[in-house]
């Protein structure tokens, strides 16, 4: 984040002055005042925020949080329990996609613009609630509808000839958007993305490829991900019922009917692989039999007719690299010790697969 980020990241200040702690898996829907007495919000003894002050603040470092309840340090501080949305699991973001991305929206732009050369033949629907970024391409015979909710174009993307985008929906800077995509709903691309195919209430972050034909929906896909040709995923079973998941050793009830997959940073799909409901793949996962892999696919699984084998991190790191010389970046010491660690803290877990 420090590299990534030129602000302080986790500084925690020795002052007298009030500083404010917020979770980032809560989705703030009013302002958390920073000014007031000192105080704890919690929602099912998880800490919503935290305001602090003076030796309080002393008492709080990341290795608390990791190892002891902070609340047991802060004897004294007043708790406020609070009912308020938050992340648990990857399906809790991907619910609240839509929604969140109108609010989003409302509070950033307020009010379409649409100020670049536009090609005949480009339709838009509802404009107020359509934004495009400078030196945007939307090529003839595009239509972007934002009737069920807005659209926002980053800049300097390119949509392609024939491609449908149906609002709510984001696409971030310097993506690329293939001929005939059909963008459904909830769609919602990082920066420096391409893709193609039917999407639907999916996120993808950024740098990550999924250019040809096929099906995506109600998923959350991770950084630097290439899905092959004519990859799709289902998100909905034949018998309608609540889609379960399994983390690791457990398997979770969503009490979803919809809901796709997880694919973590640095995995890729072969051409024409199947993904059942409700499946996970974790960080640097290798798909190169394309039917049905299975639907916990554990760190550094490299997955093939053969069945799991370890993607050796080696292996998995010059790859990684190449990736990122494609898009002209180099992988920074700090980057590749982040890349380490996520193979050292999921070793137990591949192994007792």
């Amino acid at each position: 984040m420090q590299e990534r980020y030129p602000c302080c990241v986790n500084n925690l200040l020795t002052t007298d002055d009030i500083c404010l702690f917020l979770n980032g898996r809560v989705i703030f829907s009013t302002r958390i005042p920073i000014e007031g007495d000192e105080e704890i919000g919690i929602q099912d003894n998880t800490i919503v925020y935290m305001r602090l002050k003076g030796e309080n603040i002393k008492k709080i470092s990341p290795e608390v949080f990791l190892t002891q309840n902070p609340i047991e340090l802060l004897k004294g501080v007043t708790i406020v329990n609070i009912q308020i949305p938050m992340i648990n699991y990857f399906w809790d973001i991907i619910n609240l996609n839509k929604s969140q991305m109108g609010k989003d929206f409302t509070l950033f732009v307020q009010k379409g613009t649409i100020s670049e050369r536009l090609y005949d033949g480009v339709y838009f629907m509802n404009k107020d609630q359509i934004f495009i970024g400078k030196n945007t391409q939307i090529k003839p015979c595009c239509v972007l509808d934002a009737e069920s909710g807005p659209i926002y174009v980053g800049d300097y993307v390119t949509i392609s000839p024939n491609t449908t985008v149906e609002g709510p929906a984001y696409i971030g800077n310097h993506s690329v958007i293939q001929p005939n995509a059909k963008l459904r709903g909830g769609t919602n691309i990082g920066e420096l993305c391409k893709i193609g195919g039917e999407i639907v209430n999916t996120i993808f972050h950024g740098q990550s490829n999924k250019q040809h034909d096929g099906f995506f929906g109600d998923s959350y896909i991770g950084s630097w991900v290439n899905i092959g040709a004519s990859t799709v995923n289902s998100n909905l079973l034949n018998t309608y019922g609540d889609i379960k998941v399994t983390l690791g050793n457990d398997i979770l009830s969503t009490g979803h009917m919809f809901l796709g997959m997880a694919m973590g940073d640095n995995t890729k799909t072969a051409i024409n692989t199947t993904i059942m409901t409700g499946s996970v793949f974790g960080f640097a996962c290798n798909i190169i039999a394309p039917t049905y892999p299975p639907k916990y696919l554990p760190s550094f699984a490299w997955y093939s007719h053969h069945g799991i084998k370890v993607y050796t991190l080696e292996k998995a790191l010059h790859v990684a690299k190449i990736a990122m010389k494609r898009r002209n970046k180099e992988m920074t010491p700090t980057e590749e010790q982040l890349f380490t660690m996520v193979f050292q803290l999921t070793e137990k877990e591949r192994n007792s697969q």
